[in-house]
């Protein structure tokens, strides 16, 4: 069978935090900051009216029909031949974000963490370690997510006290120096990597969570929880950095917390961060992984999915080596060219299958 277990709607409610946080805790902060400057914050405030727009587009959509998939869905609305191409559409966008993902896993673990270690020994464990959680089920998954928040929350919010000492606020002035632009520049990548990449991931998913009267209201609270506390990594890293340095490094909140130093004594914890973003991120491409694998069966009308783990798996590690030639091509691919791609898929696909199922007469979202 492709899916026998459900999740809980607070396992859901926990992989939805983990996923909304994912990697974006560390590029979403110089991405921002590079369009918004020392306003960057503010860009974060408005992503977070954008974003709910995002996941109460969502939440309508998977209201036409609970217990289909969004692979199910397009076949429903636009039929076999249109339906089964936007379907397709859907599996390559799985397989290119959790390819970046890994690659991007690499990149972070190879030039800040394990220097000597080929690029391509990393790529392996990692697909390792996803196809591992993969084969062990969505239940497993989920229960992992419930037993690891707790620790993921305390290593969170002892990075932020930590680093309250060296805040400095006047960081943060002029206050729309350069006027609105900037700002609303900048909420399009605070509405795009929290929000966007959450909700298509979770159009899979939500089939196979256990229907409650509040799915929905948790759904949005858990990801406007993921989505403030990325914003408050955006802000800090202006109050502590300066809108300058966190717009021209690599990865700022890595960099934010090596500055941690209490009283000469408590510093170097860095390993808080890296705790912190690489549990987010290993749920967030875990659950791309399954979305892509249990999204392919469905397609394909297949019983069994467990044989399309070694194709992925090679497809994976050949894909996560050229989808980027360098950092810096890929943080330009990230500034300019994929938040389209992800609004087209959480915002314009979303509109047209209600648009279609509005005008084909059906019943209205429950």
């Amino acid at each position: 069978m492709l899916e026998n277990g459900k999740i809980s709607i607070q396992q859901m409610a926990v992989l939805v935090i983990f996923v909304t946080i994912g990697d974006t805790i560390l590029i979403l902060p110089s991405i921002t900051a590079s369009a918004a400057k020392q306003d960057a914050w503010l860009s974060g405030v408005v992503g977070l009216l954008g974003g709910a727009f995002v996941v109460w587009l969502f939440l309508r959509l998977i209201g036409l029909k609970p217990n289909e998939t969004i692979i199910q869905l397009n076949r429903s609305l636009l039929g076999t031949w249109l339906g089964g191409t936007m379907s397709v559409l859907f599996l390559l966008y799985y397989l290119f974000n959790l390819s970046a993902m890994t690659r991007e896993i690499s990149d972070f673990v190879t030039s800040q963490m394990m220097t000597e270690t080929p690029i391509r020994a990393i790529h392996v464990m990692i697909i390792f370690v996803l196809f591992f959680s993969l084969r062990s089920g969505l239940e497993s998954i989920g229960r992992a997510g419930e037993l690891l928040i707790p620790w993921f929350s305390f290593f969170f919010i002892a990075l932020f006290v930590l680093l309250l000492p060296q805040i400095e606020t006047d960081k943060l002035l002029p206050i729309m120096g350069d006027g609105v632009r900037p700002v609303l520049t900048g909420s399009i990548y605070a509405v795009v990597y929290p929000f966007t990449e959450t909700v298509i991931v979770f159009m899979m998913l939500m089939p196979y969570v256990k229907q409650g009267s509040h799915m929905r209201k948790d759904f949005m609270v858990a990801s406007m929880i993921g989505a403030v506390c990325i914003l408050a990594v955006v802000l800090i890293s202006i109050l502590i950095l300066g809108a300058y340095i966190t717009s021209h490094q690599i990865y700022p909140a890595y960099g934010l917390a090596k500055k941690i130093s209490i009283g000469n004594f408590l510093e170097r914890l860095e390993a808080l961060l890296a705790i912190v973003w690489i549990m987010s991120t290993y749920f967030k491409c875990t659950l791309y992984l399954y979305a892509l694998v249990m999204g392919s069966a469905q397609l394909l009308g297949l019983k069994e999915r467990r044989f399309l783990d070694l194709p992925y798996a090679l497809i994976l590690f050949g894909l996560a080596s050229l989808i980027s030639p360098n950092i810096s091509f890929y943080t330009d691919l990230l500034q300019h060219y994929w938040p389209f791609w992800d609004l087209t898929y959480a915002v314009a696909v979303p509109l047209l299958l209600l648009a279609v199922f509005y005008m084909r007469g059906m019943r209205k979202p429950s």
